[in-house]
């Protein structure tokens, strides 16, 4: 009788602890958890091309429904749509984590819809029961399949007064790779994958927990691969973007919370791939052709971003560098190839010098730059490295033919003014221009580097030339590869800005996933 009781006092404890246990965990957890079992769908609805009809209605949710009959929504949050501002344009209607299994039909319900004319809007009647669109998607665990509908605003009225929407949905195709841009989500565990050609969503990827730093391989090799940083699984994912699936999975073991990431190639035949951990302070270095870890590097606190040399061919051409300049960057080539450590903790950048035979550092070299360091550009035609200074009014430039010579302590210099909070930075040497991006407000700011002649001028003249506004704590910036427009990661507005560097105007605000945080496009190079 008193085991009876012993075992049932037992089963009680256990059940308090594991209700208790379960009512810690926020929704957010859960989500998260359940991710490990489940699939991902993305919902993009693309407006109408230019049409006659002025029509809005509120969309107030949209269920997906299996085969055997179960529903999930995958948008429950009412929006309303207006033909005339989605013409041409995508928007991102919603985005779960939903159990796997093949889905027959989507289910969107309408609440109310205006049609105007001639400056008179008008009521119109709605469909008796949802709208309700035939598809057939198989969802697998740990993939996200993105749906695109396609709304024909001109035949959506019927008799004048009776609204009823013309949908199509589709999946669409893997495209032409080289037009392809890749933004990680940090706070959706996926990559979006943008047409820069159409500025549209082209499909969407899911990957590890907390995807940031994005490296894609270079265009010259056989094999073309997408590499994403998983801080939140110790990971990196590899896509092949051919196909926009993950084809690999490698973990990280030398290091914890993997931040950032660069691939480079030390001959035709060997490519490898460089990843900060922010926790570790170390660089781990994995051979791209077997996804084995090789070396951990020890660097600087907190390494948050990082680069390597490009292609020695940068230097073609290079109306910056003098001809022996040039000779001793080439020489150098031979023997190394440096990877540059943005460490934000310790005020550093570590230059790791990488032996081309044998794959594995030969020296680890610390050079002092301004206050808490997030960012940095390798511009090999002018020979130097800008470090963006988050917490100094300067930015930081280490000349790169200086620390091949050996002359660190002379290595660093700085261009004063150009203001605080500064996330990202990139050089363009055809426009003699380099572009800052600011956190808030959220901004470019366009910098003209002073020449040798007017240096003792340049602690007290503003290098600023002008701005551009973009969304909301912007954290990167890239070019594309012709050097035409400017790409930048809006992380607060879950936005992608595409600017002409010619006119300085954003073009496009393109919508991905929550918490954006790295971009990455091949190169033509």
């Amino acid at each position: 009788m008193n085991s009876s009781r012993g075992t049932i006092k037992t089963v009680f404890i256990y059940s308090f602890i594991l209700v208790l246990f379960l009512g810690c965990v926020t929704s957010g957890e859960r989500e998260h958890q359940s991710t490990l079992f489940s699939s991902q769908v993305t919902l993009y609805l693309h407006g109408p091309d230019k049409g006659s009809q002025d029509i809005t209605f509120d969309l107030s949710a949209v269920t997906l429904v299996r085969e055997d009959g179960a529903a999930r929504e995958i948008m429950n949050t009412p929006v309303s749509i207006n033909s005339r501002m989605i013409e041409g344009s995508q928007i991102l209607l919603g985005e779960r984590t939903i159990p796997e299994g093949t889905y027959d039909k989507l289910k969107l319900l309408i609440n109310k819809a205006f049609i105007r004319k001639e400056d008179r809007t008008a009521q119109l009647a709605l469909p008796a029961e949802e709208i309700v669109l035939d598809i057939n998607i198989n969802l697998r665990k740990r993939q996200n399949t993105t749906l695109f509908i396609t709304w024909n605003a001109d035949a959506s009225v019927d008799d004048g007064y009776l609204f009823n929407p013309l949908f199509s949905v589709k999946q669409q195709m893997p495209e032409l790779s080289s037009l392809l841009v890749y933004v990680t989500n940090e706070g959706s565990d996926n990559v979006s994958v943008i047409n820069r050609q159409s500025g549209e969503i082209a499909a969407t990827i899911m990957v590890g927990s907390k995807p940031r730093g994005i490296a894609a391989a270079s265009a010259g090799g056989e094999h073309l691969k997408v590499y994403v940083v998983n801080s939140g699984s110790d990971s990196i994912s590899v896509i092949d973007p051919t196909t926009q699936k993950i084809e690999n999975e490698i973990p990280i073991r030398f290091g914890k919370q993997p931040e950032a990431i660069a691939v480079a190639s030390l001959s035709n035949e060997r490519e490898f791939i460089f990843v900060t951990s922010a926790i570790s302070n170390t660089v781990s270095v994995v051979d791209a052709s077997t996804y084995q870890e090789t070396e951990k590097i020890n660097v600087g606190r907190g390494p948050i971003a990082l680069a390597t040399d490009p292609s020695v061919e940068n230097l073609a051409g290079t109306r910056f560098l003098s001809f022996e300049e040039v000779n001793i960057l080439r020489s150098y080539r031979d023997k190394f190839l440096n990877v540059y450590v943005v460490n934000q903790n310790s005020n550093s950048v570590s230059l790791l010098r990488i032996d081309r035979e044998t794959g594995r550092s030969a020296e680890v070299i610390d050079l002092n730059v301004g206050w808490r360091p997030v960012a940095l550009y390798v511009d090999y035609k002018r020979g130097k490295v800008f470090v963006a200074n988050y917490g100094s009014d300067n930015l930081s430039v280490i000349d790169i033919v200086e620390t091949v010579k050996g002359n660190i302590s002379g290595a660093v210099s700085t261009i004063n003014n150009v203001g605080l909070s500064i996330t990202g930075v990139v050089s363009d040497p055809a426009f003699d221009r380099i572009y800052l991006l600011k956190e808030s407000p959220g901004a470019i700011t366009i910098v003209k580097p002073f020449t040798e002649d007017i240096d003792s001028l340049k602690t007290v003249m503003t290098p600023v030339m002008g701005t551009i506004s973009v969304g909301s704590y912007p954290r990167a910036l890239t070019f594309d590869p012709e050097g035409r427009k400017l790409y930048v990661v809006n992380s607060g507005s879950d936005t992608i800005s595409v600017i002409d560097k010619t006119t300085r105007k954003v073009e496009q605000n393109i919508q991905v996933g929550n918490k954006p945080y790295g971009i990455a496009l091949f190169s033509t190079q």
